[in-house]
């Protein structure tokens, strides 16, 4: 696997990528971690949730508007 970087996540969005779990989310939350997924990892992607238990506040993660998030790394599959 080759590493493809370390992304600032939104804490709500982890349900979503870990097991494709969409329970609460809106319908553009939805479509905003797609598009994330799509832009980068169209083949498929590993995960590695390195700072899972570090959250913290960030004005501009990976998408959608300011949130919580952790730093996950991932990998191309």
């Amino acid at each position: 696997m080759r590493h493809a970087g370390t992304f600032q996540i939104p804490t709500y969005a982890i349900p979503m990528l870990e097991y494709g779990d969409t329970t609460g989310l809106t319908d553009l939350d939805i479509e905003l971690v797609n598009g994330f997924i799509e832009a980068n990892f169209p083949h498929g992607y590993v995960v590695d949730w390195t700072g899972i238990d570090e959250p913290y506040f960030a004005s501009h993660p990976e998408f959608g508007i300011a949130a919580e998030v952790v730093e996950a790394d991932f990998y191309h599959a």
